[in-house]
């Protein structure tokens, strides 16, 4: 087994699958009213980190996918334009803050659904 591989099957046993869901849920809520700057920045800081955690993961499975079908290469598409949503912040405003945090949110599930842990832990 190579130490990649070793190290996202354990990086795959520490993950908090619930954790992760409450964040993505928090994050993809409809709001009638926008939240307070520093509860999107708090939300952010989380998905990040679980977006952290859950990319290798993810990109392990995908990357085993039949290359050049067109499910690898649309999930590879998306795990590819994920540094760049990352490295963005969370803008000046209360609107473009919250509209990155949910997109961060959809990012999130992505990972989460590509993972192989969300099906691990509901069966």
């Amino acid at each position: 087994m190579s130490a990649a591989v070793q190290r996202a099957d354990e990086q795959q046993d520490e993950v908090d699958v619930e954790e992760i869901k409450k964040a993505i849920v928090s994050a993809l809520v409809t709001r009638t009213v926008l939240p307070p700057y520093e509860e999107l920045c708090d939300l952010h800081k989380a998905l990040l980190g679980h977006i952290q955690t859950l990319t290798p993961l993810a990109e392990m499975r995908i990357d085993r996918l039949n290359r050049g079908t067109v499910a690898w290469y649309s999930k590879r598409s998306r795990l590819n334009t994920i540094p760049h949503e990352v490295s963005q912040g969370l803008g000046s405003g209360l609107q473009s803050a919250e509209w990155h945090v949910r997109s961060l949110g959809y990012t999130c599930q992505f990972l989460l659904n590509n993972s192989g842990l969300a099906q691990e832990r509901d069966g």
